[in-house]
């Protein structure tokens, strides 16, 4: 009997059917976001292997209904959205793609800071009401200017590589990389309030654990420059919404580029979207054409691996086999 493979949000078909050598391969509803357990239980319940994204939430009570479940496979960055610690108890791997959206993340990181500083958000919108450029409309290069990276892993790294044309200093928090990695991408090691205080633009690549929750917070947000810029690629979850909507409305900051929120899909009633310093994207820094090929191929050279009866490559909950050990 063929493995059932459940693709429960497709991003590239042509390598999501490389599955097809190993299983039969479902998709799942293309218009729903799965936030319901029931819904999300009734797609994946007899599924020998999932592909996901961050649509959905795989709890506890999700992952323990699908009684056959060998391996889930997300696409893209560390999985936010599943409970790793009821996977590995159930002997289940969890694997991710590392590096596969690094360079269109760090590419849509610097298209929000160039239209931050332009303005673009607020003077794009007064053109279609009709209004020209103002003396208060008085754009900003970002040639020499500071910018603070929060996290070094591959987005934050290719991000560097792609500023330097611009002469910018760049600040680097992250305190699990060592100052001479950092040194050798041509920025300098600070701590995060050295940053905050300093930077003209602000940019966050780190990943979301109970650690980074609301790092930027109303505090953190009061160490900015009233002239800098937040931008935000990584997860929503990084920045208190609330304090942010209360620095852009009040000026302590200049303005924002939010590509993710506290909650997603983003509601369009989000007070953020009522202001004129922000620029927003619904989650698509990783969502480019070149980057869902390797997202795609990457879990699904996992699926076939795990369904062949050997072990996964890039496991998230590497303790699985323990617990796999006991159950089998």
């Amino acid at each position: 009997m063929l493995s059932k493979i459940v693709v429960v949000e497709s991003v590239e078909l042509k390598s999501h059917m490389l599955m097809e050598s190993v299983g039969k391969i479902e998709f799942g509803n293309a218009s729903s976001t799965y936030t319901d357990e029931d819904e999300l239980i009734e797609l994946i319940e007899d599924a020998d292997a999932i592909v996901i994204t961050s649509r959905g939430r795989f709890t506890k009570r999700v992952i323990s209904a699908a009684r056959n479940l060998r391996i889930i496979a997300k696409c893209g960055a560390l999985p936010n959205n599943v409970d790793i610690k009821t996977a590995t108890e159930l002997g289940i791997p969890v694997t991710w793609t590392p590096g596969s959206n690094a360079a269109s993340v760090a590419e849509h990181a610097v298209t929000m800071i160039m239209n931050v500083l332009k303005l673009v958000p607020k003077t794009m919108a007064g053109l279609k009401k009709g209004k020209w450029h103002t003396e208060e409309d008085k754009a900003n290069e970002l040639m020499g200017k500071t910018v603070g990276i929060v996290g070094f892993g591959q987005a934050g790294s290719y991000l560097t590589k792609f500023l330097k044309p611009y002469e910018v200093e760049m600040l680097v928090y992250d305190p699990y990389v060592s100052k001479e990695k950092i040194d050798l991408a041509g920025a300098r090691k600070v701590d995060l309030e050295v940053l905050l205080t300093n930077s003209d633009v602000v940019t966050l690549h780190c990943h979301m654990c109970e650690e980074t929750h609301h790092m930027i917070n109303k505090d953190s947000l009061k160490f900015m420059k009233e002239n800098a810029f937040l931008v935000n690629t990584a997860r929503g979850g990084l920045i208190d919404e609330t304090a942010l909507y209360e620095a852009l409305t009040n000026k302590w900051i200049a303005g924002a580029g939010l590509d993710v929120f506290e909650v997603e899909p983003a509601s369009k009633d989000n007070p953020l979207f009522t202001l004129d310093n922000i620029l927003i994207t619904p989650h698509m820094a990783g969502w480019t054409k070149e980057a869902l090929i390797r997202e795609a191929k990457g879990a699904s050279d996992e699926v076939v691996r795990v369904l062949k009866g050997e072990l996964p490559l890039n496991v998230v909950n590497p303790d699985y086999v323990n617990f796999n050990k006991k159950i089998n």
